[in-house]
């Protein structure tokens, strides 16, 4: 499911440019206070709530038009009093409104208002409409998509481009690693989840625009992440491409990667 959330604040808040975190650790705080039949299904999925374990959900950046910005201090100053966000999550259709219900319980605490902690309330929200999912899709990368090199061998630069000619076997290696973990690593062929005679097939559409994102404390000790936005075409299993959809491309998705819009 997709979530576009309008969050109120207060003119001349600051925030910082990088607040991916914050956002996370929101979506993280909120998830917990679910119903016992949410849990239950996401127990049943293999996942715990509670522990950080469900991360199957990305976001999109925020639209905080209109804004200073200094760089200097890498901060926004909000000139309104409304920001935008979607948030898109794996999960049953039939919880839509008690994660909405949830999210609206709890403020996002990002940046400063005069020296103090300032909050977003969600104010509006939309659930969005469910697309089509077809074998062969096109895509446009909302925020960056981070993808490393499969290889056994360490580099201090372990990104690797999407232009790389090599890209599609870590692009579709960290897909299938993912898609398997969600299943519980039960056989995704007698699940006819992925067919191995299937052509997966990666095209990039234009050129890959790089993107540095620093990370405060995190529980995987990551404080800093590449990845690329860019529009690209995939041909897939439609149950792979929803999944991807909705949980997001490429790595870390929990971290506000990998959310894409239709191309």
């Amino acid at each position: 499911m997709r979530i576009q959330f309008s969050l109120s604040c207060q003119k001349g808040t600051v925030i910082p440019i990088n607040y991916q975190s914050e956002i996370s650790n929101w979506i993280f705080s909120v998830l917990p206070n679910a119903g016992a039949e949410l849990s239950m299904w996401v127990q049943q999925q293999g996942f715990d709530l509670s522990s950080k374990s469900f991360k199957l959900f990305t976001f999109s950046p925020l639209a905080i038009y209109p804004y200073e910005m200094d760089q200097v201090r890498q901060e926004f100053k909000l000139l309104g009093n409304q920001v935008k966000l979607g948030i898109s999550i794996l999960i049953h259709p039939s919880f839509e409104q008690q994660l909405v219900s949830l999210f609206r319980q709890v403020p996002l605490q990002l940046g400063t208002l005069e020296g103090q902690p300032a909050y977003f309330e969600v104010k509006h929200w939309q659930v969005m409409n469910r697309p089509v999912f077809k074998e062969t899709m096109q895509f446009k990368a909302i925020s960056p998509i981070s993808v490393t090199s499969i290889e056994d061998v360490k580099s201090a630069n372990p990104y690797v481009l999407p232009d790389n000619p090599d890209y599609d076997v870590s692009f579709f290696n960290h897909i299938v690693r993912r898609f398997k973990a969600a299943k519980q690593y039960r056989s995704l062929q007698n699940l006819k989840l992925l067919d191995p005679a299937f052509p997966m097939h990666y095209k990039l559409i234009g050129q890959a625009k790089s993107r540095l994102i620093h990370l405060k404390a995190n529980t995987e000790g990551i404080q800093q992440l590449r990845g690329f936005s860019f529009e690209f075409e995939v041909s897939m299993p439609p149950s792979v491409i929803e999944f991807c959809y909705y949980a997001g491309f490429g790595e870390f998705p929990h971290l506000g990667f990998g959310y894409v819009d239709l191309k």
